[in-house]
């Protein structure tokens, strides 16, 4: 018996051939972790025996996300909708195998100086 392609689940024109909720199992995204496009996730050292990638989507995400990636960096590469890769991240996320990105964020006052360094400059 012969592997299935790969690739006869994706289709140029129509797109992915497997429905969303069939990725998710009819799951929405977790309000509680508010994952929006821009939340960094990476992969965690905890995971070493890969437990967590029950689906081949679980086991792409956590393949990618060995450096910090955003959301929509996700969805784009891995040609999902967003709203699949929210619920598959937060099955990674609660079972430890990805962690938020600390992101620093700039007082507001750092940020209006560098926009008018950059006008200065120009």
């Amino acid at each position: 018996m012969t592997a299935p392609d790969s690739d006869a689940w994706y289709d140029d024109d129509a797109g992915r051939m497997v429905r969303s909720y069939a990725l998710t199992g009819g799951r929405t995204p977790d309000a509680a972790l508010n994952l929006d496009r821009a939340t960094q996730v990476v992969a965690t050292l905890a995971d070493s025996g890969r437990g967590a990638a029950e689906t081949p989507e679980h086991e792409a995400i956590l393949q990618r996300c060995g450096a910090p990636q955003s959301i929509a960096e996700l969805s784009a590469s891995l040609k999902l909708p967003l709203g699949v890769i929210r619920v598959l991240c937060s099955d990674l996320l609660e079972h430890g195998s990805l962690a938020r990105s600390r992101m620093v964020q700039p007082r507001d006052r750092d940020i209006l100086e560098a926009v008018l360094a950059g006008l200065n400059r120009l």
